[in-house]
């Protein structure tokens, strides 16, 4: 998996291209969330428009991400998720937790910051 990153006051955007599976690319997502949280960028904002495929240890990671954004009074937003992973999200219930936005520039205005 390829992930870029864009940080901006408090927002940080990732986007996330290739799969979101179990071991590395979650290893790597976690890695990279977890830094920017720490580094005082408390909105994540993540681009899964290139993410085709997540799995039970991707969608616990985005989750895992939302739990540690909160504590910090800061919240996850998606962008574009692909149709298998808004299905996904859908299925399992947690869609509602995300904002679900178009653009970056509307999710990032979403964040308030």
């Amino acid at each position: 998996m390829d992930l870029d990153i864009k940080e901006s006051g408090a927002v940080c955007v990732l986007k996330l291209k290739g799969r979101l599976t179990s071991g590395e690319a979650v290893s790597q997502f976690e890695t990279a969330f977890q830094q920017t949280l720490a580094s005082g960028h408390i909105f994540l904002v993540l681009d899964l428009e290139a993410l085709p495929y997540i799995d039970s240890s991707g969608i616990g990671s985005v989750v895992n991400a939302l739990r540690q954004a909160n504590k910090l009074g800061g919240t996850v937003k998606l962008i574009n998720p692909s149709s298998f992973v808004s299905k996904t999200f859908k299925m399992v219930g947690i869609l509602p937790l995300f904002g679900v936005y178009d653009s970056e520039t509307d999710a990032v205005a979403a964040c308030g910051a």
